[in-house]
């Protein structure tokens, strides 16, 4: 009962953010984004106790998630905080995902390759266009950060869970579509496009939580 009306809070108040966004009425999103991430932690933080380890690392990556969206929703855009509390997030998750990786040298190999080819080609289509905006500084925190959240999804695919792997993937969708949004070329589809994929990443990941085995 809990879990299903907190996932229809989840639905409702992100579909709210989606229509700031399409309305262009930024200033509530101050309170439906974080609010939409607030609703996912509580969904996590009630499966956390009987998940062990696992459910607190997941949620603990959610505190940090939520750090980042409240620094890149504030006016100022304090991106390099954002990027920093990301990526503190995904080190969580990978730790988390860590736990239960199935290490099968097929299975190893076959999403390893095509993560590191993806990541290393779509780095390189952002680089410029991060060096213009930052600098040399900010392009080593891009590396640093692709190099994370690659390593984060890769293990996601090696616990072989359904919901682990749907969400490190959204995930990575998501910021692939916001880093070329910022870097490369805005488009009007960019913010509801990665909102879409992050909120789905972030619940799926909370969800996968409540389905955890003990311990």
């Amino acid at each position: 009962m809990i879990p299903s009306f907190l996932s229809l809070a989840v639905l409702s108040v992100g579909l709210c953010d989606l229509y700031a966004i399409f309305t262009r009425k930024h200033s509530w999103r101050y309170a439906f984004k974080p609010a939409t991430m607030l609703f996912i932690i509580v969904l996590a933080g009630y499966g956390s106790p009987d998940a062990g380890t696992y459910g607190w690392l997941i949620l603990i990556g959610l505190l940090f998630s939520l750090a980042g969206d409240i620094f890149l929703v504030l006016p100022s855009d304090r991106f390099i905080q954002g990027l920093l509390s990301f990526l503190l997030a995904h080190l969580c998750y990978a730790s988390a995902f860590l736990l239960s990786a199935h290490w099968e040298w097929k299975l190893t190999l076959a999403t390893a390759l095509p993560l590191i080819a993806i990541a290393v080609l779509y780095t390189g289509q952002l680089l410029p266009g991060v060096h213009r905006q930052g600098g040399v500084s900010l392009q080593i925190a891009v590396i640093a950060y692709v190099l994370v959240i690659t390593l984060m999804v890769w293990l996601g695919l090696l616990t072989q869970s359904p919901w682990i792997t749907a969400g490190a993937l959204l995930f990575f969708v998501s910021d692939a579509v916001l880093a070329w949004n910022r870097f490369v070329k805005d488009g009007w589809w960019g913010d509801p496009a990665v909102m879409i994929t992050y909120f789905s990443s972030q619940y799926l990941l909370a969800y996968s939580v409540l389905v955890a085995p003990n311990g």
